[in-house]
């Protein structure tokens, strides 16, 4: 029962609310109140107002051989008057950052001044015609820098190329480019025989691919680019059989060696592309006279040189073959 007493008494309440608030007198005098405060705010708009705000810096035109040893600021602070309806702008909006070219500015040695004339001529720009600046904080910047050495380095990559079953390289790895400027204290630069990338690791590659490596930072050095591009030549390999003739090295001109037998059956695994390319100087198999003079056995191990990079994995039978000297 008391449960149906309170229902009832909140419906009876809840009715007669409804009824005041929809009378006309309550609808007229709420609908006066929402116009003239609209037309208030309206009318304060269009007044003149003060108001503070903090702009971001952002520097360009920095040179590379340029290191700035101070710290400069990274915003500034103004206190700005306009229409209250122009202020909303710089009020509701994230504000872009103020941005000051020091390109044309490094003519003292180790010092320069963005002046106050200068700084109000670059936020005259930035902000609205109609806006009037009444205070800059700071109304000047102050930079100390130090000229940096400079030097030309090679880039290396630091990798590991995983390649898919039954691929291979079938060219160098190219870097475009493969050569960066660096500046830097003369001391670091000493140091430096190469700049690495960062660790490439792709995996799987079944066709040439491209790929772009930042290069690894170094404190206090800055790089002419920031990345290079790196090209990884891939196909499909097979295998290839060949008879390759045994020849000699540092033999005398009064002697001559015999090889039983005079060849070898060479095996070696090559990119599908270049499987009937074959040079006679892609693949050596020699003996060295140097080191048969000393010897006292009549069989000889085989060496193997490979001069080309789109060969690998050589194997060859005979791996040993007798000799003899002769006198010419």
């Amino acid at each position: 029962m008391a449960d149906n007493n309170g229902v009832k008494f909140l419906k009876y309440y809840s009715q007669k609310l409804k009824s005041f608030f929809l009378s006309k007198d309550i609808l007229s005098f709420l609908l006066f109140l929402v116009l003239s405060s609209a037309f208030w705010f309206v009318h304060a708009l269009g007044k003149e107002r003060e108001t503070h705000i903090t702009v971001p810096i952002r520097y360009t035109g920095m040179p590379l051989n340029i290191a700035v040893t101070n710290s400069p600021p990274t915003e500034i602070s103004l206190n700005i008057k306009d229409q209250g309806i122009r202020l909303l702008d710089y009020a509701n909006n994230q504000l872009p950052p103020l941005t000051i070219d020091v390109n044309k500015v490094f003519a003292r040695k180790g010092v320069f001044l963005i002046t106050s004339d200068q700084l109000n001529s670059t936020i005259r720009g930035y902000l609205k015609p109609t806006t009037t600046v009444l205070d800059v904080r700071p109304d000047s910047i102050y930079i100390r820098y130090e000229k940096l050495c400079t030097k030309t380095l090679p880039i290396n990559l630091s990798s590991r190329i995983g390649l898919a079953h039954q691929y291979m390289l079938s060219d160098k790895i190219v870097l475009e480019p493969n050569k960066v400027t660096v500046f830097g204290p003369k001391k670091t630069l000493d140091s430096l025989k190469y700049i690495s990338t960062e660790f490439l690791e792709p995996k799987n590659l079944n066709d040439t691919a491209y790929f772009q490596a930042k290069l690894k930072p170094i404190k206090h050095v800055h790089f002419s680019v920031k990345k290079t591009k790196v090209s990884v030549f891939v196909e499909a390999f097979t295998e290839r059989k060949v008879q390759i003739s045994i020849v000699t090295l540092n033999c005398p001109d009064n002697l001559a060696i015999r090889t039983f037998p005079a060849f070898v059956n060479a095996t070696y695994t090559v990119g599908l592309s270049r499987f009937n390319i074959l040079s006679p100087s892609d693949i050596q198999v020699y003996l060295d006279y140097n080191e048969l003079k000393l010897s006292k056995q009549t069989k000889q191990a085989l060496k193997i040189k490979n001069n080309t990079s789109h060969i690998s994995n050589i194997r060859i039978i005979p791996q040993e073959v007798e000799f003899i000297l002769e006198q010419k």
